[in-house]
Parts: C-alpha cells; structure tokens; sequence
C-alpha cells in the first residue's frame, strides 16, 4: 500500500509543519517571531487513505457492511484496483532562529510515519464472493496481486539559510527506527473450477515479508530501539524570480531501513487448494483459512533493505494581495504515482481560508479544504485533503444509506498547533535597544558631572 496525497494546503505556509517538510522554508518573521518554535509535545496529526478501480461497489460493501459483494465486478480484462494509506505525525518539532543575518534556523523533530499501496485484481474481489462466477472465464494469474506497507519513527535535524536576497537552502538529516514491514508479490496463480461437482481449486505461486511472524505482533515493536535502523535526507531550495514569482524544489526522504535478521521471507507455492460446497463453513472463509496455513507454513529468517517513499517536487508561487496560490508537482522516486495540486490560500487578518485540488496518477481528483489560524507567533489548523469524500465516509458509516455513491473512497484529516517563545530577533536598524548599552547613555556622564541619581 501507499499514498501519494500529503498536507500540501500546508506547503508555502511558514508553519512548523512546512518548515519541517520543506527545509528550505523559513518559519520566523525577524521584529515580530519570537526566537523559539515549539508543538509543545501537542501531536500534528495527518492521515490519508483512498480505494480506487473498478471493484469499488465491492469495496464499499466490505467497509461498510463487512461482505464481500463481487456480483458487479468486470472478470478477464485484467482490471486493478489500487488501495493507499499514508499517516505523518509529528510528536514533537523544536525550531530556533540562529541569526537574524541570512535567516539561519535550525531544529530537531521527531516523526512516526506509515504508508503504502497494494495494487488488487477485480478477480481477487470475485472470488470471496462467489467462486462459480469463473466458470466461464480464463483461468491463469487472475490474482497477481502485490503490495506493501511499512511503519517507522523519524528523528531529525533540519537547517536552512538565505545564501542571497533571492536564494535559500536547506536539508533535513534523519535516523530511521523501523516498526513493521510487510509486502506480498504474487507471481503466478491458478484458478479451476468444476461446475458439476460444485468443487473448485486455487493455486498461487510467490513471496512474502514481513518483519514479525504474523500471528505475533507485539506493542514493543513501537517503542523506538533502532533494531530495524535506517537513515534519509532531504534537501530543498527555494529562489525568489522578478515580478513576484517564487519557486520551490524538494528530494524528499531519500532514504532506507535495514530489517533485522530476525524478519521473516515466505517463498510459497500452495499447490493445489481444493474448496468443495456443502461444508459447515461458508467457501470464502475456508479458502482465506486455507491460504494462511500454506504461505505462513515455510519460512526463513533474514534481513533485507526497503526503500522508504521519497518523493521529488516542485512548487510555484505568486501573490496577488490577500489570494496567494501554490502549484506544486509531486512524484514519489520510487514507488508509483504522483499528485498535481493547486492550492488556492486566502489571506484576512491572522486567517487563511485554502481550497485545494489534487489530481492523483491514480486516477481521480480530490477536493480539500482548511482552516488556519496564523500570526507571527501563533498558528492552529485543521484540513482535509479529501473533505467531501471524507464527509462521505463518515455519513455513510452512521447510517444506512444505500446504494452508495459512485467514485473513489476516501478518507484524510490533519490537524497541527505551534507556539513561538523567548526573544524578539531584530534588525540592527530596527532594534528597540543596542546591546552593550546602558537605556540611558548620558547616564554616567550626569552622575560625574551633577553627581545625581537618575
């Protein structure tokens, strides 16, 4: 699994968040900010998930009626589904403004991250429904399917400075404690069914891996212990053209996780799976029961590397007054798929009120919205990538609506808060007192002179 869509109402923002994601940017207004930067261990929360393909009536009816429902699912033209899941919380981020000269910040965050994408055959679907629906179709690799998912915390450094009027840089340095991986690629598979006996047989040929047995999770595995260590960089720069354009580009979490040799491989060939009719359980249940047993039975334990989602980008920016919008390009290095996103920012007072769209390569447009409250040291908002289709989700989950509504599922929400403290950082010439200097600098000369107090 995996997701493409990110906070990007919050890119070009000057928030924690930003600055953090985007290390070029810069959070601190010189004569107004305050020097120190902090979420105060308040977690900026972020999740985004989405299900998208032809197979979507039978997606909803498994969400939200916990059955499989395949009757409407187009069989042999080779059809895909892709299921993606991305989660970005912050739980702590600290920022400094070093110097006023150059604008140089620098800080220290702490992240726990997921994502994935599992990309899913109509017939897989199908075939938890009714399996006599392919009597009549092609047999061979209609579940090919293959996917991933991994979770891990990210602790980093950040810096950033202005190198002229016009050019700013800046990196993100990270130490990666993986929590869990698992993927699945299935490489060949096999379908028979033997209508007049009600009696069908299932075969799939491929691998498996994961970073715990899969009957044992554990809660340990959350703490942070670096058994799984990894390491990422980013690195980001920003340069102001004439006329008021600005531009912005990203290498993002670049980087990788080393599974520890205690992680499982499962190289599988079922065989032949025979499911007959007429049994205490129903066909389905006997079938997913019987495929645990034959991919989980062999393994070996070994340790292997996974790419973490990087992603490459690229941002566009002019103001016009108060309406300040942002065209960014997004494309993950080296997984599939992509976003192009246009967000449209209004400024009023200390509020920004921002509408986005989003094309993601999958295949469908999200419309999101957000609220933030913004003023040199304060900043609190709330979003949705995906706003009517989240609003969608939850309707549907406390009521009993049907049919559902046609398109793709989707669900996002984040939400952040920061507060600055400490000193004002001033311009020279704008400084309200010169340190080194007394309030009063005739003060000693009217003492030794009048020898009067002050």
């Amino acid at each position: 699994m995996s997701s493409y869509g990110q906070q990007f109402s919050l890119y070009n923002s000057r928030t924690l968040y930003d600055s953090f994601e985007n290390p070029s940017q810069k959070t601190s207004q010189v004569d107004t900010s305050r020097r120190f930067a902090f979420n105060f261990l308040i977690p900026t929360l972020s999740f985004n998930t989405s299900f998208s393909g032809p197979a979507e009536s039978a997606f909803k009816s498994l969400i939200y009626d916990g059955v499989f429902n395949g009757r409407d699912i187009t069989l042999g033209e080779n059809r895909r589904n892709v299921l993606t899941f991305n989660s970005n919380n912050y739980i702590a981020m600290f920022r400094v403004l070093k110097a006023v000269k150059n604008y140089q910040e620098m800080g220290l965050s702490w992240q726990i991250r997921s994502d994935g994408r599992m990309d899913i055959s109509n017939e897989t679907f199908a075939i938890f429904d009714d399996y006599r629906v392919f009597q009549n179709t092609g047999n061979k690799d209609l579940f090919n399917n293959n996917g991933y998912n991994q979770n891990y915390h990210q602790f980093s450094f950040a810096y950033r400075q202005n190198y002229s009027k016009r050019l700013s840089l800046g990196a993100k340095f990270s130490l990666l404690s993986g929590i869990s991986y698992s993927s699945i690629k299935i490489r060949e598979s096999e379908l028979n069914v033997n209508g007049p006996a009600d009696v069908f047989d299932v075969s799939l040929k491929g691998t498996l891996k994961s970073s715990f047995k899969f009957d044992n999770f554990q809660n340990e595995m959350l703490k942070p212990n670096f058994k799984n260590p990894g390491m990422s960089v980013t690195a980001s720069a920003g340069y102001k053209l004439r006329n008021g354009w600005s531009i912005m580009g990203n290498l993002k979490d670049l980087g990788f996780i080393r599974w520890s040799k205690d992680s499982y491989e499962y190289n599988f060939d079922t065989g032949k799976i025979i499911i007959a009719n007429g049994s205490n359980s129903s066909a389905d249940n006997r079938l997913a029961d019987s495929l645990d047993q034959k991919i989980i039975s062999k393994f070996v334990n070994k340790s292997y590397i996974s790419a973490i989602n990087g992603k490459a980008e690229f941002l566009v920016h002019k103001e016009f007054g108060d309406y300040k919008p942002n065209l960014i390009l997004s494309k993950s290095v080296y997984y599939k798929g992509g976003d192009i996103a246009f967000i449209h920012n209004y400024h009023y007072k200390n509020y920004v009120f921002t509408a986005s769209t989003d094309y993601n390569t999958n295949g469908f447009l999200q419309i999101g919205g957000q609220f933030m409250i913004k003023s040199p040291n304060v900043e609190f908002y709330i979003g949705s990538d995906q706003l009517f289709k989240s609003f969608e989700m939850l309707k549907n989950s406390i009521s009993d609506q049907r049919p559902y509504s046609s398109g793709y599922t989707g669900v996002s929400f984040y939400m952040g808060f920061g507060l600055k403290f400490g000193t004002i950082l001033e311009h020279m010439h704008n400084a309200t007192s010169t340190p080194g200097f007394r309030k009063n600098p005739l003060e000693g000369f009217v003492k030794k002179v009048f020898g009067k107090k002050e």
